[in-house]
């Protein structure tokens, strides 16, 4: 966390200061909420205050949580979310997809040809990948944003850094709407907010400007989600979680996979599921409280995942503690957390294992409730770790 962090204006935190009754000042006025919020040189509401205390809370709390976790739970956690957050941002963008048939497709182990909502939501999981993976200093300048759609290190047809644009958008409308989300003035009067106030504002300045058209709603919320850690409120990387425990399935071929790199603790889009009519970032009154509402109940999922990945690395700990010294026990543990999906010719391929020897030991785990079966079929079989 920034140590200027305290003082900016606004900020719930901030420790009282103590002065002389003889010297003392008149008490300024409360701060005002950016425009994502009741309006501008408005003042918060006691809803929004007591909204933007808890959240900023929660925020803290699982941003060190997943601080003090081991690399395969860091890993694991946002491998999960990142899936997650790209099925609800489908969601608003008005395709409406199931997250365990997105989950299956991304890691190529869905048992069917996908159908065209589906296959739509693919590579905006893509764009949630890429975009998690980056640091947020390399995303908020219009040029090195821009300059991520021509890094082509994905299988994904049909990607785009301008998921859910508009057909008719040319490259210089795009390049000039880019220029207005990501102004710095705009960008410094942001950051003189709390970190959530400031990514509910940035958001509805991306609306605002009309970005959604032309970039894209999905990529605004992705940047939204960057903004605590691009205002140090959070951390912006963990680990260093390369290695090849991490390796084994076809979509880890771009080394921009968050699994590599960390990624931003905020998900926004999966705190509007269950509440779409409350994403309307282009209207004025109101927005400041849904989305800190929907930032809440976010950070909420987000925390569940986190207690259930930590319980069940001690679990996996436990059943596959070393009997000899060559048992790759510790290594499938590793690999189970870390992957949203596992099969047995992926584990048998990371580890350099048998494949009889991989499905003997994910049946195992299976029979104990170690792992879940989420492929529905007999002849080929994927598992996941929740």
């Amino acid at each position: 966390m920034s140590q200027d962090w305290w003082d900016v204006p606004g900020n719930p935190y901030a420790p009282a200061k103590i002065q002389d009754p003889a010297i003392a000042e008149p008490p300024s006025p409360p701060a005002p909420a950016p425009q994502g919020g009741g309006g501008p040189n408005q003042p918060y509401t006691a809803a929004e205050l007591l909204a933007l205390e808890g959240a900023t809370a929660a925020l803290v709390r699982l941003d060190c949580g997943l601080a003090a976790s081991s690399r395969a739970v860091a890993a694991g956690w946002i491998n999960r979310m990142a899936i997650e957050e790209a099925a609800a941002s489908a969601r608003l963008n008005g395709v409406l997809i199931d997250t365990a048939d997105l989950r299956l497709l991304a890691w190529d182990s869905l048992d069917r040809a996908p159908d065209p909502d589906l296959a739509q939501a693919l590579p905006l999981y893509d764009l949630v990948r890429r975009i998690v993976a980056r640091h947020p200093r390399h995303l908020y300048t219009p040029r090195r944003l821009a300059a991520l759609d021509r890094t082509r290190l994905t299988r994904s047809t049909g990607f785009s850094l301008w998921n859910g644009a508009a057909d008719d958008v040319e490259a210089e409308e795009r390049w000039a709407v880019l220029q207005a989300a990501l102004a710095p003035d705009d960008l410094t009067r942001l950051r003189a907010a709390p970190a959530l106030t400031g990514a509910a504002g940035f958001l509805a300045h991306w609306h605002r400007v009309r970005a959604d058209r032309s970039a894209g709603a999905a990529l605004g919320r992705l940047l939204a989600a960057w903004w605590p850690a691009r205002q140090g409120l959070v951390m912006a990387r963990r680990h260093n979680l390369d290695g090849a425990t991490f390796e084994g399935s076809d979509t880890f071929v771009s080394p921009t996979h968050p699994a590599f790199a960390g990624g931003p603790v905020l998900m926004p889009s999966i705190g509007f599921l269950g509440h779409a009519l409350e994403y309307r970032p282009d209207r004025q009154e109101g927005w400041l409280l849904a989305f800190l509402s929907a930032a809440a109940r976010g950070l909420a999922r987000g925390e569940v995942l986190l207690r259930r990945l930590r319980l069940a690395e001690v679990r996996l700990a436990e059943a596959l503690r070393p009997k000899r010294s060559t048992s790759r026990g510790p290594q499938v543990a590793t690999f189970l957390l870390a992957q949203p999906v596992v099969t047995s010719g992926r584990l048998a391929q990371a580890l350099d294992m048998s494949g009889t020897a991989a499905r003997t030991l994910l049946d195992g785990l299976h029979r104990d409730r170690l792992v879940l079966e989420i492929s529905g079929r007999d002849a080929y079989r994927a598992y996941m770790v929740e």
